[in-house]
């Protein structure tokens, strides 16, 4: 049985590694974005990795820290 995408090609294990990670680090910079209403400094802090890198992923996930600041 092999893992297919919604557009139901067939992945490899590695593909389907790599898709899940993606997934993982995707939902721990919104929840620490989440817990730090926004802030990104902070939230760098708690992922445990430095800002140019979270700024950089959250690019990348097209994730706004606006999303999660308090209006």
């Amino acid at each position: 049985m092999a893992a297919e995408t919604a557009g139901g090609e067939d992945l490899s294990l590695r593909e389907v590694a790599e898709l899940a990670a993606v997934q993982a680090e995707r939902e721990l910079i919104r929840h620490a974005l989440h817990s730090t209403k926004g802030n990104k400094s902070q939230a760098a802090r708690l992922l445990r990795t430095d800002y140019t890198t979270l700024h950089a992923k959250m690019k990348r996930y097209g994730i706004s820290a606006r999303d999660f600041s308090p209006r």
